[in-house]
Order: C-alpha cells, then sequence, then structure tokens
C-alpha cells in the first residue's frame, strides 16, 4: 500500500513537473526524460494496482489529481501504451530529423524511410487506442503527460493519422 502511494505521489510530481515546462521546452531532452520517468512510474503504478480492488483504488486516489483519470484500474495499462506509443514516435522523428539535418549521407534515405514509417505507426497505434478511450480521456491523458502541442490534440490526432 505504501508503494503503491510513493508511485502516485512520484506520478503527480512529475506531471506537475512536465506540465511547468514552456512550450519552447517541449520534446527537448528534458522533456523526454520526464516522459520516460511517468513512464517508468507508470509501469511501476500498473504492477500495483493489480492487487487492488476497484474500490479499494478509488479510495487512495480520492482526492487526488487522478481520482477522475483512473477511474477503473485498466486504465493504468491504457496510459502505458499511449505513452510508449508518444515516446516511439518522438524518439522516431527527433532522429529523422537529426538525419535530414546533420547527418545525410548515402544510406540516410534507408534510415529516415524506416524512422518515419516508425513514427507514423506509432502515431497510427496511439490513434487507434485514444479512438477507443474518447475524446474525454484523452484530454486527461494529453494534460498528465504535459502534451500541450498542436500535434497531440483531439482534433489533428482524428484528422491525421
Amino acid at each position: 500500500m505504501a508503494r503503491l502511494q510513493r508511485a502516485l505521489v512520484n506520478l503527480e510530481m512529475l506531471s506537475e513537473d512536465i506540465n511547468d515546462l514552456s512550450e519552447t521546452e517541449l520534446f527537448t531532452d528534458a522533456h523526454n526524460r520526464l516522459l520516460q520517468a511517468i513512464l517508468d512510474t507508470l509501469v511501476e503504478l500498473n504492477t500495483l494496482v493489480i492487487n487492488e480492488t476497484q474500490a479499494s483504488l478509488q479510495q487512495m486516489l480520492a482526492g487526488s489529481p487522478f481520482e477522475n483519470v483512473f477511474e477503473k484500474k485498466q486504465m493504468v495499462s491504457v496510459y502505458v501504451k499511449l505513452l510508449g506509443y508518444v515516446i516511439t514516435a518522438c524518439e522516431a522523428t527527433n532522429k529523422a530529423s537529426l538525419i535530414i539535418n546533420d547527418n545525410f549521407d548515402e544510406r540516410a534515405d534507408k534510415r529516415l524511410e524506416l524512422l518515419q514509417v516508425k513514427a507514423i505507426r506509432a502515431k497510427s497505434q496511439l490513434k487507434t487506442v485514444a479512438s477507443a478511450m474518447g475524446k474525454s480521456d484523452y484530454q486527461k491523458f494529453v494534460l498528465i503527460c504535459g502534451l500541450k502541442s498542436q500535434e497531440w490534440s483531439w482534433d489533428v490526432l482524428r484528422a491525421r493519422f
């Protein structure tokens, strides 16, 4: 029980830290490290909530910022999947940008194509899961993870991929 409370407090602090970042700091190394830390905390939280009943989890979440976010304990595993897709898409996009800007050689076309496909696949999987969870729950996810850029908004996600 104490580990679960610690994980929730860690998640709350990381969420605050990531939401304190400015627009210019989005998808920088600092933002990516915070996203990875949130993912690690969610993975830990997911293993801990397995042993909890729905009622006991809701009791622990009462009064916390996650009370309306994790209305069902299965949402923790959904967040793990979603954040994994976001991180994969961001890493692939950043690597592709580096190839285009700095390291374009004779084999760059193949690497660039593979990275772009990887990013598109991750965003497509994100769209599938987000569509299943609905706009309201997806917006809660975006808020917790500090995904403030237009790229991750519901309307863009639904229209693009």
